[in-house]
């Protein structure tokens, strides 16, 4: 029995001593996946308010040759260096903004609540002409042939030279209702014609030449709220258009004439994947459908109204009214990620931009962001 025991000790010896040369064991910590929004730096652009009157940005962000413009509602137009936000200038125009500026050779043009149309030298901030239109300017311009156009809080739309500011045309719209959401549509041109909807519940053509309408087309019948506030999206010779968060209607291009009504209500112009076309809704749900309309897909993604929709890297980048910005894959339309603005009252309500790896938001709570 004795040689029993010394020969059980000389076993567990040796157990104890394989196990001490295996080393003290350390328990490795499970690493997170690293998010795919990082944002690589966030300015605060909220002006001085009283207590309780949070000031709201409705305008948006622009990217152009590792530059980002973005108006602080303080009354300047400020540039950032892309890389590191260092502020590359920041110039005065005494007015908030209610869009983002638009990038031409080497200026960058853009609208003030005050309605002044303004274009600076892109690097140096220097003005090169200013231009009094009479009222807010609601929309980014859009450039075409030479030409900016832009369209009012009054409903006038207006076309300028894009290099000398001068005035070439406008078109005023006589709007009888009072209660309006108070957004207008940025104009688009197509075939020689500018498309822009009002705030009437009407769609319209004007010449581009001389801004002649040419037809118009009735979308809304309600008694108020029927703004036609989105831009045009044009596919296959086709317009798609409606009033915020009310059906789609499928246009011809020539004529006005509707072709087609969605059975479903849509927030802002769609994204096009594939010859298919990717809406959001109020409800916070992404519609995919064939170009006729007819929906082939329907996710719910948030809780919120779906406000901006891009393409950013191999994914789609949706913005909603409840603070947070969607990753959404490009296929499935399924959320990949989820990244809070970080604010109760955060929202997007101007439009995101991205550019290659690059995506700038600029949230309602004067948060801008940049992500990589």
């Amino acid at each position: 029995m004795k040689k029993y025991c010394i020969a059980l000790v000389i076993v567990l010896s040796g157990a104890l001593s394989s196990c001490a040369n295996m080393g003290e064991y350390k328990p490795t910590k499970v690493q997170d996946p690293k998010p795919r929004l990082t944002a690589s730096w966030i300015k605060d652009l909220d002006p001085k308010y009283d207590s309780g009157n949070l000031p709201i940005a409705l305008q948006s962000p622009l990217i152009n040759e590792g530059i980002v413009y973005a108006g602080h509602n303080s009354g300047f137009m400020q540039a950032y260096e892309l890389d590191n936000g260092r502020v590359i200038w920041s110039e005065y125009d005494g007015s908030t903004y209610h869009a983002g500026a638009v990038a031409y050779k080497d200026q960058v043009v853009y609208g003030t609540v005050q309605g002044r149309v303004i274009s600076r030298n892109g690097i140096l901030g220097t003005i090169k002409y200013s231009v009094d239109l009479g009222a807010s300017v609601e929309t980014r311009g859009v450039i075409y042939n030479g030409r900016i156009f832009f369209q009012l809080r009054n409903h006038q739309v207006f076309c300028l030279d894009v290099e000398t500011g001068k005035i070439i045309w406008a078109y005023k719209r006589s709007v009888p209702y009072l209660t309006t959401i108070q957004r207008t549509a940025q104009p688009v041109v197509y075939k020689d014609k500018v498309l822009v909807g009002f705030a009437d519940g009407t769609f319209a053509a004007l010449s581009m030449d001389e801004g002649v309408l040419l037809y118009e087309t009735k979308l809304s019948t309600a008694s108020k709220f029927v703004d036609v506030d989105n831009p045009a999206f044009i596919y296959d010779d086709r317009i798609y258009i409606s009033p915020v968060g009310s059906n789609l209607s499928l246009l011809d291009p020539n004529t006005g004439k509707v072709l087609r009504t969605s059975d479903f209500a849509v927030t802002r112009a769609p994204l096009l994947r594939d010859n298919q076309l990717i809406f959001g809704t109020p409800n916070g749900e992404l519609v995919l459908t064939d170009k006729n309309l007819n929906v082939l897909n329907t996710v719910k993604i948030s809780k919120g109204m779906i406000t901006s929709m891009v393409p950013y890297k191999t994914y789609y980048a949706v913005s909603t009214t409840v603070g947070e910005i969607k990753l959404v894959d490009q296929k499935s339309l399924e959320v990949m990620e989820t990244y809070k603005l970080g604010h109760a009252y955060s929202a997007v309500f101007g439009e995101m931009q991205s550019t290659g790896d690059n995506l700038a938001i600029l949230s309602s709570r004067n948060r801008l962001f940049l992500f990589k």
